[in-house]
């Protein structure tokens, strides 16, 4: 499997970001390339996203929850992807937040033209989404 990770820092408590990142509807609002993601149950997710000029389709699970520190899922069906954030307090006020990602395509013309541009759009729509979170933390707490 390929891995991407990205980290930053967010003016908040790691709980407020926990609850942020782990309410997994959340991210159709805070990523461009999400398009839809329909909840099935049992703490499973159906995600339609759009990467690379492509639509691709997904079933994950929560596999793992551990409020404040760790949130994880895996793929059920589709593109197979593991994924996680870990929180750590930072600075007074800021969580430390770590994102990590593995998958495989399986069809090598997928896994090319991905390959190509996954590093950058992962840093991209990571940094949008961190963005979007802080923005969400910002007003949840009357800073902006």
């Amino acid at each position: 499997m390929r891995q991407l990770t990205h980290n930053t820092s967010l003016h908040a408590e790691p709980e407020q970001v926990f609850d942020l990142l782990s309410h997994v509807p959340n991210f159709v609002d805070l990523c461009d390339n999400v398009e839809h993601i329909e909840p099935l149950g049992d703490a499973r997710y159906r995600w339609t996203i759009r990467a690379a000029g492509m639509k691709l389709h997904f079933d994950v699970e929560v596999c793992e929850a551990a409020r404040p520190e760790y949130f994880a899922w895996r793929s059920i069906r589709g593109i197979q992807n593991r994924g996680s954030y870990r929180l750590s307090p930072g600075e007074p006020g800021h969580t430390q937040v770590a994102f990590e990602l593995q998958y495989r395509l399986g069809s090598p013309l997928l896994e090319a033209a991905v390959r190509r541009a996954a590093h950058s759009l992962v840093e991209r729509v990571s940094g949008q989404l961190m963005t979007r979170v802080q923005h969400r933390l910002d007003v949840e707490n009357g800073r902006s």
